[in-house]
C-alpha cells in the first residue's frame, strides 16, 4: 500500500472514533473485569518487559488490570494455542510476536495454527537486529564481511539461536542477499551465543539490538550493521545492512503486537485498538521506551496489521524455501 493510502486510511479509522469515548463502542460495557494478555514467553526476557510496560499502559486507558500471563513452550505455540482457545469477548489477547505469531507456524506445522487464526489488532513495538562480528575478525563494515566471506566459503561461523529460529531466517535472509555462504552455529538461546561470541569462539552472530549494545558501546563487539530498513533512534551510529554496497531488501525485525482469539467482535477489537493509539502516541512512553532500545511503530488499524501480517508470513515462507527446518 502507498504511503499516502496508509496515512489516510489510518486517518479515517482514527476519526471514525473520535466522535466517541473509548469505551463506547457497540458493546460499550466492555471491558467490565480484568483483562489476561498472555505472553508466549517466559517471565524476565525483553517480550516480557516489553509486555509488562505495555499492560499497564493499557489497563489506565482501558480501566480495568491488564494481568501478564507468562506461558512459554514450544517457541512460543503454546501460548498462541491458548489465546486461540480462549472465548472471542476480548478478556484474553496475545501479547504476539514475528516469531510466536509468523515464524514458528511456518517452521513447526505441528504448531497447527497459521497467523491468519488470529484477530489482528494492532501493532506495538519494533526491537531491531543487528549483525555482529567478534573485534578480532577485522572487519568493521558490511562489505569487507562479505569481502572475507566470498574468499572463505563456510569459512566464518555466525552463532544464531536455534535452526528454525527468527534469528536463523534473518542469516538466511542476509546469506541470500550477499551471495555468501556462512556456517551456522545453532545456540539454544541468545545469552550462551552472545557469551561464545564475547571469547572469540564464533566470528559472528546477530541479536536483539538492545541486548548487543552495551557490549558494542564496550568495544567488545563489532556492529555491523542493523537487519532493517532504517538505522535506531537508540544507535543512529550504527547503519542499516542495506546502506552497503553488497547487502540490499534485508529486513528481519522483532515486531510485538496484540491480538485476539477467532471472531473477537470489531467493537471490542477497535476498543483494545484505540486505547492502544493512545499509549503509542503517548511521548513520554514512546521516549521511555527508546531508551530500552525499542521503536514505537507507526499507529495502524487493525485492517492494515491484517494486511501486514499476511504480507509478513508470505515473506517468510518464501525464506522457509530451501531451509533446514528442525
Amino acid at each position: 500500500m502507498a504511503p499516502t493510502i496508509r496515512r489516510r486510511s489510518t486517518l479515517a479509522w482514527l476519526a471514525a472514533g473520535s466522535l466517541l469515548p473509548l469505551g463506547a463502542t457497540a458493546d460499550s460495557k466492555f471491558p467490565e473485569r480484568p483483562i489476561t494478555l498472555v505472553v508466549p514467553n517466559a517471565a524476565g526476557g525483553a517480550a516480557d518487559n516489553l509486555a509488562r510496560a505495555m499492560a499497564e499502559e493499557l489497563a489506565g486507558r482501558l480501566g480495568q488490570p491488564v494481568v501478564v500471563e507468562n506461558l512459554g513452550g514450544a517457541s512460543g505455540a503454546l501460548g498462541a494455542q491458548r489465546v486461540l482457545r480462549a472465548n472471542p469477548d476480548g478478556y484474553t489477547l496475545l501479547f504476539g510476536t514475528t516469531s510466536d505469531m509468523v515464524v514458528t507456524p511456518i517452521a513447526n506445522r505441528a504448531a497447527g495454527y497459521a497467523p491468519r487464526d488470529f484477530t489482528p489488532i494492532t501493532k506495538v513495538g519494533v526491537t531491531q537486529m543487528v549483525l555482529l562480528a567478534r573485534p578480532g575478525l577485522g572487519v568493521t563494515t558490511v562489505d569487507q564481511l562479505v569481502a572475507l566471506a566470498r574468499q572463505k566459503p563456510n569459512g566464518l561461523s555466525l552463532g544464531i539461536t536455534g535452526s528454525a529460529s527468527l534469528q536463523a531466517f534473518a542469516a538466511v535472509a542476509l546469506q541470500r542477499a550477499a551471495g555468501v555462504d556462512l556456517l551456522g552455529v545453532p545456540y539454544k538461546g541468545g545469552a550462551p551465543m552472545l557469551n561464545d561470541l564475547l571469547a572469540g569462539q564464533v566470528d559472528l552472530g546477530i541479536a536483539a539490538l538492545p541486548g548487543a549494545l552495551p557490549h558494542v558501546r564496550a568495544g567488545k563487539l563489532v556492529a555491523l550493521g542493523l537487519l532493517s530498513e532504517k538505522r535506531a533512534t537508540a544507535a543512529p551510529d550504527i547503519p542499516s545492512v542495506n546502506e552497503s554496497a553488497s547487502v540490499k531488501g534485508v529486513q528481519v525485525e522483532i515486531w510485538a503486537a496484540l491480538a485476539g482469539p477467532p471472531k473477537l467482535p470489531a467493537p471490542v477489537v477497535d476498543t483494545i485498538a484505540r486505547a492502544a493509539t493512545a499509549m503509542l502516541t503517548d511521548k513520554a512512553f514512546a521516549e521511555r521506551r527508546a531508551k530500552m532500545g525499542d521503536q514505537t511503530p507507526p499507529v495502524e488499524s487493525p485492517a492494515e496489521f491484517a494486511r501486514f501480517l499476511a504480507a509478513d508470513e508470505q515473506r517468510y515462507r518464501a525464506l522457509a524455501t530451501g531451509m533446514k527446518l528442525e
